[in-house]
């Protein structure tokens, strides 16, 4: 009995120091004094400072690049300079929580943070007419819902791997939705966060973009935000916004790795049946970054889509 109970106090003993023995990466503040050691611009929005990159001539079609909860806005580092060369205006910026953008205090993120986010950036910018939105992931979603709610301010959308009705992982989101969530995002969180480099086949790209990822976890609330985006309705089934894209006859464009393992191929398969009419384009030899580890690919087909 003694030794029963020996155990379960040294799994209690385990359980409370675990998190003080795996270390915490988050170490500094977002503020005006580290915004102005990052560089780059800044808009203040309502719901905190939004870290953004915009480049081209200001007559210039406008393209805006939403990452998604993988990664953040560096992702698109390969894709820019491409894009600008055919004479597009490019805008990419973090969505919150994500890089060096603010982690807002609020229980949850939902679908409305962040197309409100892009709505007042957009806004910021003086960007009026509409735009192409390239969105990955839950970057994805974030388009179909702009694009629902905004359908004026959209000509074009290129999907690469979106977010649709189900992702790797969909089965353990009510878990870290409870408390044990904050406990685990405690003990383990800096290294889930890093993950995302796993999402690429490439060594050298992995490596590359796990340092980058390490540079912006260094700032407090990222696994805050990650959790509140758990929590919210952010990653719900957005199949009724991609309806909305059908009935406002956005032209669209899909892509998707045949190595993602974070999009399911039957949920494209699915969203593919809701938007008939879309182009597709399978990648070979790619993972869910396609974008990042396969940028020629990527920006041949989105400079051609973009023409069409």
């Amino acid at each position: 009995m003694k030794k029963v109970l020996w155990i379960a106090i040294g799994l209690v003993v385990i359980i409370v120091l675990l998190p003080f023995i795996t270390g915490d990466m988050e170490s500094k503040d977002l503020n005006e004094i580290t915004r102005a050691d990052i560089g780059g611009s800044f808009a203040k929005l309502s719901d905190g400072y939004t870290h953004y990159e915009l480049k081209g001539n200001e007559d210039a079609k406008v393209i805006v690049l939403v990452h998604g909860n993988a990664a953040p806005a560096v992702t698109w580092d390969y894709n820019i300079q491409p894009l600008l060369d055919e004479g597009y205006r490019v805008l990419r910026y973090d969505i919150y929580g994500h890089g060096y953008s603010d982690r807002p205090k609020l229980k949850e993120y939902n679908k409305s943070l962040y197309d409100n986010q892009l709505m007042e950036l957009l806004e910021k910018l003086h960007i009026k007419e509409p735009v192409y939105l390239v969105g990955t992931s839950q970057g994805g979603s974030i388009c179909a819902y702009f694009a629902a709610e905004h359908p004026r301010l959209v000509d074009k959308i290129a999907l690469l791997a979106p977010l649709f009705d189900d992702f790797e992982g969909k089965n353990r989101l009510k878990l870290m939705q409870t408390k044990v969530g904050d406990y685990l995002m405690g003990v383990m969180g800096d290294k889930l966060i890093i993950k995302p480099a796993s999402m690429l086949s490439d060594k050298a790209k992995k490596e590359e973009l796990e340092i980058k990822l390490k540079n912006q976890l260094i700032y407090k609330g990222k696994k805050r935000a990650v959790l509140a985006n758990m929590r919210g309705d952010s990653l719900h089934d957005a199949k009724i916004y991609y309806e909305k894209v059908k009935q406002q006859n956005i032209s669209t464009l899909l892509t998707w790795g045949e190595n993602d393992k974070s999009i399911p191929k039957q949920s494209m398969d699915r969203l593919r049946v809701t938007l008939p009419n879309m182009e597709f384009h399978l990648i070979k030899n790619a993972s869910h970054l396609a974008h990042y580890e396969f940028p020629e690919k990527i920006n041949s087909i989105l400079i051609d889509f973009f023409k069409k």
